[in-house]
């Protein structure tokens, strides 16, 4: 057969129409798949969205409550202790620990009465089921106390009591007991007088003066002890970034010669303090005040003062006599050249502030 052969040309035409055909079909069907695979992707993403902006709300009302947050960071602090501690806080039956510094609260002190001896704080030792102890120290309800209602005045060995620690665990108090001694109390009244804080915050151009106090004494209640330990009882003014006249509430607080606080009752427990500040001040000389004598054949043929000079705060009335400060200088027995510092000024009650409150002396000896 020829290939001219019409029969021959129709089937091959109707062979590559077929095949084109299905060529067709088969992109078309890619296509499909192309599309479907695209709409689950963005649905996929779109419900990741969905999904992230859900989580993102529950967050935020999450974080929002107090109370949650606690919750939280208990879990997570519990999730962390035992991650690092390798399991032991579950797996170990029984382990101790140490408490430091657990404050001691004195219960059943009969009224106008005072007790002294009781310690501030205390080392607590716990045993017991690992778990017990972590909760014990998580929660931290457990309380040392002193119970006083059954002692009356004088001295008592006081066995220091405590309560709400798990059953389970064995509590140890260290020490366990107190000597202590109760008195009762007296009222006195005491003079009031002023002490400035935070004075080094105040302008070095300024000074404080107090023109005025509410009280002139307070009634001030503790043992008999106690209230002879106390040296003076002052308001306590604030006199940071002061710069002109001013009025204050201050709190009234009783101090020990070495200007510690001493705990007490005071009445009342706040006066008001009317002060002035000044900016008035004027340079003095500083004038050394020899006390003794050198040794015998020897005699100070110089000295020199650092600083020779200070510079003195106070209202222009009070301090407008003021020429000169003094300081004594000890050279009693001295028998060559000496320095001797941190010699203290001696001021007054008028002078609220001074640019130096010590001096240094060089001082030389010769024989005559």
């Amino acid at each position: 057969m020829s290939d001219k052969d019409p029969k021959k040309r129709d089937s091959t035409t109707d062979f590559f129409l077929n095949f084109v055909k299905k060529e067709r079909e088969e992109n078309a069907k890619q296509e499909a798949k192309k599309e479907a695979v695209e709409e689950r992707k963005v649905k996929t993403v779109s419900d990741v969205l969905v999904g992230f902006n859900y989580i993102n709300k529950a967050l935020d009302k999450l974080l929002s409550n107090k109370m949650s947050i606690r919750i939280i960071s208990a879990l997570l602090t519990v999730i962390l202790f035992i991650t690092f501690s390798g399991g032991d806080v579950l797996t170990s039956a029984t382990s101790g620990v140490t408490i430091k510094n657990v404050a001691v609260s004195v219960e059943g002190l009969k009224q106008g009465y005072e007790v002294s001896g009781i310690p501030s704080s205390v080392t607590v030792g716990l045993i017991g089921p690992s778990v017990d102890i972590y909760t014990t120290q998580l929660t931290k309800n457990y309380q040392v106390y002193a119970d006083l209602s059954e002692y009356n005045t004088g001295s008592h060995n006081v066995t220091l009591k405590y309560r709400n620690f798990n059953n389970n665990l064995t509590v140890m108090i260290m020490p366990e007991t107190a000597n202590v001694r109760i008195s009762p109390k007296i009222t006195k009244n005491l003079p009031l007088t002023a002490k400035f804080k935070n004075e080094a915050k105040l302008g070095d151009k300024y000074s404080v003066s107090v023109n005025s106090l509410s009280k002139k004494t307070v009634a001030v209640t503790a043992s008999r002890s106690t209230l002879s330990s106390i040296d003076q009882v002052c308001a306590v003014i604030d006199v940071e970034g002061k710069s002109k006249a001013f009025t204050q509430t201050c709190e009234v607080k009783a101090f020990d010669s070495d200007g510690d606080e001493v705990n007490c009752e005071i009445s009342p427990k706040k006066v008001i303090a009317n002060c002035s500040v000044n900016t008035y001040s004027k340079v003095v000389a500083v004038k050394p005040n020899f006390i003794g004598k050198v040794k015998s054949g020897y005699k100070i043929s110089n000295y020199k003062l650092s600083p020779s000079t200070v510079t003195i705060y106070g209202k222009r009335s009070d301090i407008a006599d003021i020429s000169a400060l003094s300081c004594d200088v000890n050279i009693d027995g001295l028998s060559g050249s000496t320095t001797l510092t941190g010699l203290e000024l001696k001021g007054n009650d008028k002078i609220t502030k001074m640019s130096a409150s010590t001096i240094r002396i060089d001082m030389t000896i010769e024989k005559k």
